[in-house]
């Protein structure tokens, strides 16, 4: 699979979609949030009505922080944001099921930013045998510390689900990055500081050399749903 990591500029989705949706790949990735308005969801169904392939956006309803995927210029499926941090709890509303997301690809793994720290998340997505799990984040990383923190964390959600993580965000002042590694965790694409696509070519039919969802003990880990 041609994956393409967008590392657009923040609230200029007018000025990067006509540019960016020009990215040969079967799947075009945009960041958390990319879409802010109904005018911007127009112009994105407007761009790819004649586009093949798919497009995966965050997309801000409202109070609702969504991502979408977008195929032949109509919204086929949508997932929201259930994890928010104390300070988007503030302003924002939770989704009440986590999902993953289907598409002509397969089905699609897609923690929305803050969720790709929670390894439940990304296992509940996971059972679902998605062919790719899909991170878009909002803002760059706000220092180093939490730079080498996010690789880290989806590498690990790479391995512990062996399934092909990517991830990309805004360029907006922050640490841009976009990343990919593969199903065991080796590192396929980083880039940091730039803004632009970023093309990589994913295998999302590796052999699952340890099977860590099947050797789960679901019946043992009831405290994970404990206060």
């Amino acid at each position: 699979m041609r994956v393409c990591l967008t590392v657009p500029e923040r609230f200029a989705a007018g000025k990067e979609l006509p540019r960016l949706l020009g990215e040969p790949a079967d799947l075009i990735v945009f960041p958390e949030g990319f879409l802010r308005s109904e005018d911007d969801l127009a112009l994105a169904l407007e761009l790819t009505v004649d586009r093949p392939g798919t497009v995966l956006a965050g997309y801000r309803d409202g109070d609702l922080e969504k991502a979408v995927v977008i195929e032949g210029g109509v919204v086929t499926d949508e997932y929201t944001k259930c994890i928010l941090t104390a300070e988007e709890r503030e302003k924002k509303r939770s989704g009440d099921r986590i999902r993953c997301l289907r598409s002509s690809l397969g089905n699609l793994a897609v923690p929305i930013c803050y969720e790709m720290h929670f390894p439940e998340v990304c296992r509940i997505m996971g059972l679902e045998c998605p062919a790719l799990m899909v991170n878009i984040i909002g803002t760059g990383m706000y220092n180093r510390l939490q730079y080498d923190q996010w690789r880290s964390l989806a590498k690990a959600r790479a391995i512990e689900n062996e399934l092909p993580v990517v991830g990309c965000c805004h360029f907006c002042g922050e640490i841009p990055l976009a990343f990919a590694f593969d199903a065991s965790g080796r590192e396929l694409l980083e880039v940091e500081g730039k803004r632009g696509a970023f093309t990589v070519e994913i295998s999302t039919d590796a052999v699952k050399l340890i099977g860590y969802t099947a050797d789960r003990r679901p019946e043992l880990f009831a405290a994970l749903s404990m206060e």
